[in-house]
């Protein structure tokens, strides 16, 4: 079969593998569409925790070998630790990620968990079931972020997680909703999803402050944005350390608030959300493509609003 290999940075080669052989308590999927986003884009630039050879892509959908339509929640978990004993499966001590730890989505086929296997609905096309993986993301930010009907919320990077943001906060009822990107077919996407203004830069104070991106620049712009009282969700991993003016945060009383993991319950959740999305905003490309859009990701090109391998795809 055919597969995206990482053999270091920057090296990614299209080999022909065998196909993986399933065990029991495992399913082999075979993979329809599978997202590219700032996991796969930083993780073609920098494997980091990703063993070598290594086959990316964790936001995957397909169909089993009696043909059920499926998504594949990418967490595993050891079942033993202190946080699978408290029911946070998704911060186990041991975690692994298909498609980071484990073997993922770019590729024609891929072996899973059978609990791993998610129902995807009849209706939900292809396309639209890329969104569930960074919308389950968001689900969790926006859960931790103990939000309030009507908040002011804002918003900095429109990519999947800012755009399953938006729908949160537009579900939840919120007044204003304001996302920044620099990207006008994101801007535009977001708008779709219920953002009342978008734009290249955001002003005022704001009850929740979301950073998808995490720069020192959009970090720094976060805090300033949170009002007395407020919150701040960091997500982004662009810049792993930077300092922090503490002071403001303490005289503010502001709350500051990492997410990361969400759980199985969030993931599924996510698929509504993503059954708002059109097909439009997602770039079918071939494994010949997959290069060339990372590379256009990692130049800073995010006009796409969401690049997807399509596996089957033949030119």
């Amino acid at each position: 079969m055919k597969a995206l290999v990482l053999k270091g940075a920057g090296t990614l080669a299209l080999d022909e593998i065998d196909p993986p052989i399933h065990t029991p308590g495992q399913t082999r999927i075979k993979v329809e569409i599978a997202g590219l986003g700032g996991s796969e884009y930083q993780g073609f630039a920098n494997p980091g925790m990703r063993p070598l050879p290594s086959t990316m892509g964790h936001g995957f959908a397909g169909t089993t070998p009696d043909n059920k339509r499926v998504a594949v929640y990418p967490l595993t978990s050891c079942g033993t630790c202190d946080d699978c004993n408290a029911n946070f499966p998704q911060l186990c001590e041991h975690w692994q990620m298909i498609g980071v730890q484990r073997a993922g989505g770019m590729a024609e086929y891929v072996v899973v968990p059978d609990d791993a296997l998610v129902p995807l609905p009849e209706t939900m096309r292809w396309e639209q079931a890329t969104f569930i993986e960074p919308f389950a993301n968001a689900v969790n930010a926006w859960a931790r972020s103990g939000f309030l009907p009507g908040d002011r919320v804002a918003i900095i990077g429109a990519g999947g997680i800012g755009l399953g943001l938006t729908a949160c906060a537009a579900q939840a009822g919120c007044d204003q909703i304001d996302v920044m990107d620099y990207a006008e077919s994101r801007q535009g996407a977001a708008v779709t999803l219920g953002a009342t203004r978008t734009g290249l830069s955001l002003e005022g104070h704001y009850d929740r402050v979301f950073d998808t991106v995490g720069s020192e620049l959009t970090r720094n712009m976060s805090l300033q944005l949170t009002r007395t009282n407020g919150t701040c969700v960091f997500m982004g991993f662009h810049q792993p350390e930077q300092s922090l003016n503490f002071s403001q945060v303490i005289r503010r009383q502001q709350q500051l608030i990492g997410a990361f993991a969400y759980s199985r319950q969030q993931f599924e959740a996510a698929i509504s959300f993503a059954s708002l999305c059109p097909d439009a905003w997602v770039r079918n490309l071939t494994f010949e493509d997959v290069v060339f859009q990372l590379r256009a990701f990692l130049d800073g090109d995010f006009s796409t609003i969401k690049a997807a391998l399509r596996p089957q795809k033949i030119d």
